[in-house]
């Protein structure tokens, strides 16, 4: 950046000889300000030079009495007086530097120099000759004095004092026959000193000028910046004493602290922070610093301002005063409280869920393994609830009561669970939603009787009736627990045997709590009839597949389905899929019936317009099938669906046990061009940093955060961050579960690309869905017929 203050042509710290002369300044301002600078170095200095010059006049003219020529000298003397009395009235009327000087004005200076010179010059040649020894002995002493006076007085004017002092040596050589030889090699001694003397003075005043050139203009470009960061600024600017006291802040800090900056003014930085009210915890880092007077950068800081606690950023470096010692400190400060409560947000996304409050399950999974592990704790009970008709009240009150409900479920199990206030924060129990109506409990040293007197008393409290938008609402929820280390040793054992006993409830007619024993295996058995028939199912083609529309939120045009699997069997009747998908996942059949989805899926799609693609849901189970990357090429070439157009949605699920051979397949299908949707994000394991392992395009916003957005400032903020994450991330998001036309308009409106839900339709046979899909696109030619049903042979081959 000092390249921006230079004078064209001219380095920093290297001036010719040329320039330090006086040529080649041209009307260059800061040759200008030289030139103005030499000669009011000139007049301040002649002020000496005078009065040494009349001095030495007066010697001569004692000494000189009976010189031949003595009336010449007179004459001369006047002429000198005459030239010393104008350089001295001017040095009179410029006692202070001159801004500027005309070139014509220097050099008019300089010849003024120059007759000096000439003048002694002259009077040496005239007078040496004809005068007595002691005569000339003075004159060459005079010389010496005259010579080192002009050096002085001319220090900065090189040209004329080099010309003049030169002239001077010069005439003495040429009288060396009248003057002592020893005399005449001291002043070609001093000649030289005195030159290089001016030479080196006229190099140190141009440097000088230089630096305060360049510390001028820097000085203003700072100024400049300061102003404008001062009054456009989102950071403020702040300076405190060595006591810590406020001796400067900008009038934008003011108004953040609602005060006028005179009131601030004088106050200790700590008291207009609250630090009295915040605690000294939370200071302590700012004091430390303050005390070792070190700088420090972006020191975060709460801060209360009025009754709104606020967070700040803090950077400062050390003031150091004219004695060299610690003055204060000087620094910039800014509100990162949006920033911070932006960031707390997406945190407790990762680890709590957003519509209770309670552990996710990534939460929930990390807990339990700590208390396994912990030192000296000689049991650990693991309870698993799950809710009984939650999905009727869903269906006949709407997702909003749904959600009421399971917060007011949670709050429940919070009065229920609460621990001793002077209880170790690890012999609390901690609870967890881990996704739908499904609930944990971890009770770290609990015994299995007070275990089971807390299970009984949950199951005793969910059958009290709630009370949800003005209506009496009646559910109830089934227990299963196990304990260690009777049941187990291990998260998974507990979890598995938890998982028994509460299916054990549920089986047995809900509304109970059980805990889990090793009959409970044997009967487990009994699902394997379901099992069983799963395999016959896409044979006897009792599986199906049904199409819900996904739309583009600016112009609700359709562009996606999301394939969603059915299955009708001839005794069981409809089984939903949150019923044998956990049993296909859990026989290994949900990698053929996965295999038959991707088929049937792009099969179905192919038949649709281009613009129209599809999602497909892939359990973990699938992804760790070594042949789904086969299976996924083979469907999209057998059917000549472009792979762009296919979508995999994956839960976070599948992240739990992540291994190096998924993340492998996941990055072959990302080469292949697929597309890869991260499904009900924040109500499971919200683990940020899986986000960017699968290249995901796109996130889908939980429905429970959808249902809010209209109505919820907390949701809609939560949704603004989503999207905000997303973008940076560059995804887009879609709003799940959009049932309102506010509801959508809300999540458009934050940002959201598209949406889903029964506001654009509920999920359709092929038919319907192939008919929308062409009608949304407005084909310019008829859509194709219907494909006809896949069979299992052609979907093998």
């Amino acid at each position: 950046m000092s390249m921006m203050f230079q004078p064209p042509g001219v380095p920093a710290h290297d001036y010719g000889v040329r320039q330090l002369l006086g040529f080649g300044h041209g009307d260059d301002p800061f040759f200008a300000r030289v030139r103005g600078e030499q000669v009011s170095i000139l007049y301040r200095q002649s002020r000496i030079y005078l009065p040494v010059m009349v001095l030495n006049f007066g010697l001569l003219t004692l000494e000189l009495g009976d010189h031949p020529r003595a009336g010449l000298h007179m004459a001369w003397m006047a002429a000198t007086i005459a030239l010393s009395l104008i350089w001295y009235g001017r040095s009179g009327r410029n006692p202070q530097p001159l801004a500027r000087r005309s070139i014509r004005g220097f050099w008019v200076s300089s010849a003024e120099m120059g007759i000096c010179g000439v003048m002694w010059a002259a009077m040496l040649v005239l007078l040496v000759p004809e005068a007595s020894t002691a005569q000339r002995e003075l004159l060459l002493m005079l010389s010496f004095v005259t010579v080192s006076s002009i050096g002085f007085a001319a220090a900065t004017m090189p040209l004329a004092a080099i010309a003049s002092v030169s002239l001077i040596t010069l005439t003495s050589l040429a009288l060396q026959p009248f003057v002592s030889v020893a005399l005449l090699v001291a002043e070609i001694t001093q000649w030289f000193t005195v030159v290089v003397g001016v030479l080196l003075s006229s190099r140190a005043m141009f440097a000088r000028l230089r630096g305060q050139t360049e510390l001028l203009e820097r000085t203003a470009v700072v100024q400049l910046l300061l102003k404008e960061f001062e009054t456009n600024g989102t950071d403020w600017l702040l300076e405190v004493s060595k006591t810590g006291h406020i001796t400067h802040i900008t009038a934008r800090f003011a108004e953040a602290l609602g005060r006028p900056a005179d009131d601030v003014i004088g106050q200790h930085f700590l008291k207009v922070m609250g630090a009295d009210k915040i605690g000294e915890a939370a200071v302590t880092e700012l004091r430390e610093a303050f005390q070792a007077q070190r700088p420090f950068r972006e020191l975060v800081v709460p801060a209360m301002v009025g009754e709104d606690m606020r967070w700040w950023s803090l950077s400062a470096t050390p003031k150091i005063g004219a004695d060299g010692l610690f003055a204060g400190l000087r620094g910039i400060a800014r509100d990162i409280t949006d920033l911070r409560r932006g960031e707390e947000r997406i945190a407790r996304l990762a680890r709590f869920d957003p519509l209770t409050g309670l552990a996710n399950r990534a939460l929930f999974r990390e807990t339990l393994d700590e208390a396994l592990a912990a030192a000296g704790r000689p049991r650990c009970a693991l309870l698993f609830l799950d809710l009984d008709r939650f999905k009727q009240v869903n269906d006949s009150m709407g997702h909003g009561a749904g959600d009421k409900l399971l917060v007011a479920v949670a709050e429940r199990m919070r009065a229920l669970f609460a621990g001793r206030p002077d209880a170790r924060p690890d012999a609390r129990a901690t609870l967890a939603r881990l996704g739908g109506d499904e609930f944990a409990v971890i009770m770290p040293g609990a015994s299995s009787r007070t275990v089971a007197a807390r299970a009984s008393a949950l199951v005793a409290a969910l059958a009290q009736p709630f009370q949800i938008d003005g209506q009496q609402v009646m559910i109830g929820g089934s227990v299963g627990w196990s304990m260690m280390p009777a049941d187990g040793r291990s998260s998974e054992d507990l979890l598995k045997a938890a998982d028994l006993a509460l299916y054990e409830a549920k089986a047995a007619g809900r509304g109970v709590a059980l805990r889990y024993d090793d009959g409970m295996r044997v009967r487990a058995e009994v699902r394997r009839q379901l099992e069983s028939a799963l395999p016959g199912a896409i044979a006897r083609g009792e599986l199906s597949l049904d199409f819900q529309p996904i739309v583009a939120a600016d112009d609700e045009r359709v562009v996606c389905f999301e394939a969603l699997c059915r299955w009708n069997h001839p005794q069981l009747g409809h089984v939903t899929p949150d019923r044998f998908i956990p049993v296909a996942e859990e026989s290994g059949l949900i990698l053929e019936i996965g295999q038959w989805v991707i088929n049937e899926a792009c099969r179905q799609a192919a038949s649709w317009p281009e613009s129209v693609g599809v999602a497909v849901n892939v359990s973990p189970a699938q992804m760790e099938d070594p042949r789904l990357v086969d299976v996924v090429a083979a469907a999209l070439a057998r059917h000549g669906l472009a792979p762009h157009r296919l979508e995999l949605e994956i839960t976070e699920r599948l992240f739990l046990e992540e291994t190096a051979e998924t993340v492998g397949r996941l990055t072959a299908l990302n080469a292949l061009g697929i597309r890869f949707v991260l499904d009900d994000f924040g109500t499971g394991y919200s683990s940020l940093g899986y986000l960017k392992k699968a290249v995901f395009s796109r996130i889908k916003i939980d429905r429970s955060f959808v249902a809010r957005a209209s109505e919820d400032g907390e949701a809609t903020a939560i949704i603004d961050a989503i999207v905000r994450l997303a973008d940076r991330l560059d995804m887009t998001t879609t709003a799940e579960g959009a049932e309102t036309r506010a509801e959508f308009e809300s999540c458009r409106d934050l940002g959201c690309a598209r949406a889903q839900g029964y506001l654009f339709g509920k999920p359709m046979p092929p038919a319907e869905a192939q008919s929308l899909a062409w009608r949304s696109a407005a084909p310019t030619s008829p859509p194709p017929a219907s494909p006809p049903p896949a069979t299992p042979a052609a979907i093998a081959g």
